[in-house]
């Protein structure tokens, strides 16, 4: 037996939503922006996904083709982000990066969510990781600028890589379809619990509301 299609689009979903939204921040570490900011920017992200996520589902039946054609939409994914990271890295044209990396994301989210079977829960849990991946990966990109590498080049190893596994996704897709799950029961024991993610999520905002507290005081001193 087969894994379900509704849980395996899932967990891509979840995978690029991680990886489209640490791209956007190391492109965005390009520019500097206080940390009050950087949390507007990452609510923006947070409520844009959830939306995209949500809104989705009403088009379950126009793009039902799209479920067997994954492969072809992770191998055209992945060609068009590393053209990006080309351009980029030639031309320098930051703002251009950016925009074809949120267009991207808009077309990855739409087309993943609209044959996911995402609940109100997980489409708030997903959009949360978003907003957690953008603050935290922006605040290590203060120390990536300073690496001894220019920072260009690590944003394209990153997206490099990020093509090459869109890649790989188009090419076992048709596979991992077919993989039956059940032999894999005994590591689930290995996955975080819901639990454990909310611990996660509330030592994040600690964090979050500890840096602005920081920036606050500082600039009040």
């Amino acid at each position: 037996m087969g894994c379900s299609n509704m849980d395996l689009i899932g967990g891509y979903l979840l995978i690029i939503l991680i990886l489209f939204a640490a791209n956007f921040s190391l492109l965005m570490g390009n520019f500097k922006i206080d940390n009050i900011k950087l949390i507007l920017v990452s609510f923006a992200a947070f409520v844009i996904s959830f939306m995209l996520m949500m809104g989705s589902a009403y088009l379950n039946g126009t793009l039902s083709f799209l479920m067997d054609n994954f492969s072809y939409l992770f191998i055209a994914l992945s060609i068009l982000v590393f053209s990006t990271f080309l351009h980029y890295f030639r031309k320098n044209n930051l703002r251009l990066a950016i925009a074809s990396i949120i267009i991207l994301y808009i077309i990855s989210v739409i087309t993943l969510s609209s044959q996911s079977d995402l609940s109100l829960v997980d489409g708030l849990l997903y959009s949360l990781f978003v907003f957690i991946i953008v603050f935290v990966v922006y605040q290590l990109t203060k120390l990536l600028i300073h690496a001894k590498r220019d920072y260009p080049v690590i944003i394209g190893e990153y997206m490099s890589l990020f093509a090459l596994l869109l890649f790989i996704f188009g090419l076992t897709y048709t596979s991992t379809r077919t993989l039956d799950y059940n032999m894999f029961s005994p590591f689930l024991i290995l996955t975080p619990t819901f639990q454990l993610i909310y611990v996660i999520i509330g030592i994040i905002a600690v964090l979050i509301i500890g840096v602005v507290y920081s920036d606050y005081t500082g600039g009040n001193s």
